[in-house]
């Protein structure tokens, strides 16, 4: 089966950084609201998970799906080098909202591990070298990945721990997928609630009470994020001869001064020092 609409399958990277632990360290016990890849690429890790901690050896996958409890420790005279990848934002068929159909943490997918391991090393070379375009690269990468672990999970047949979905949640995770879309595609438009609301045949009430249970935000406060982080994109990658009000134009603001405060607001900086940072 396939898990994924193409059209609407458009994961956002929340991280993606490759830490080296050579001295004793440990993270307490915690879970997230999003998704985390993790992966050993070197050495190796003392985790917890499944109720149990256990060593965990390069060429490792770990998958934690939200609200599963993990904790890691670096154990004396011993290091790992990681891969660590937290992602939302996705809908995959049949699963809750950021769920791979993983049944076990730790994933042992044949012929895909190598696959995804050496897509792993393509990554940590993006992320370290950061040439032009490369949070495109990256995203593309792991996206790659994602479909590999898919693959992997696919081939075996397992039987994976699915969070119950009504025909209700689908239809509602299938609308969200759209006006998400739909919003990172024409962001730079005017765009209201009543525009999406109509476009995707319901209420304005039902669209937003939808949206922020799924996604924690409305579908404007989602818009003026997506925004302002390819407002951001543009002020870090562009000429030095850009300018504030032309990065306002280009992510839908024609009002410089609000863009600026909302910029500010956001990010804690005005959009003019960004390049500084």
């Amino acid at each position: 089966m396939s898990y994924t609409d193409a059209k609407t399958f458009n994961p956002e990277i929340l991280y993606a950084f490759d830490p080296w632990n050579n001295t004793i360290v440990s993270h307490p016990k915690h879970a997230h609201d999003f998704l985390e890849i993790s992966i050993i690429l070197e050495g190796q890790a003392y985790y917890y998970f499944d109720n149990q901690w256990q060593d965990i050896p390069a060429g490792q996958i770990l998958i934690f799906n939200p609200g599963v409890i993990h904790a890691e420790r670096q154990k004396e005279n011993t290091f790992s080098h990681q891969l660590h990848i937290g992602i939302q934002n996705i809908a995959l068929h049949g699963l809750a909202r950021n769920f791979l159909p993983n049944p076990q943490t730790q994933v042992v997918i044949d012929e895909y591990q190598y696959k995804i391991i050496d897509q792993a090393w393509r990554l940590v070379t993006e992320i370290n070298q950061q040439e032009n375009d490369y949070r495109l690269l990256t995203k593309s990468i792991i996206i790659e990945m994602i479909v590999y672990i898919l693959r992997g999970l696919e081939k075996q047949q397992t039987t994976a721990r699915k969070p119950f979905i009504s025909k209700t949640e689908k239809k509602q995770n299938q609308l969200v997928s759209d006006v998400i879309y739909y919003l990172e595609n024409n962001y730079r438009e005017d765009i209201t609630l009543d525009q999406l609301a109509h476009e995707n045949f319901v209420s304005t009430t039902y669209l937003s009470k939808t949206f922020k249970d799924t996604t924690n935000m409305s579908p404007i406060n989602y818009l003026i994020q997506l925004r302002l982080e390819n407002a951001r994109a543009l002020l870090k990658d562009g000429e030095s001869t850009t300018t504030v009000k032309q990065v306002a134009s280009a992510v839908g603001y024609q009002d410089a001064y609000h863009f600026s405060k909302l910029f500010k607001k956001y990010y804690g900086i005005p959009p003019s020092k960004i390049m500084t940072y």
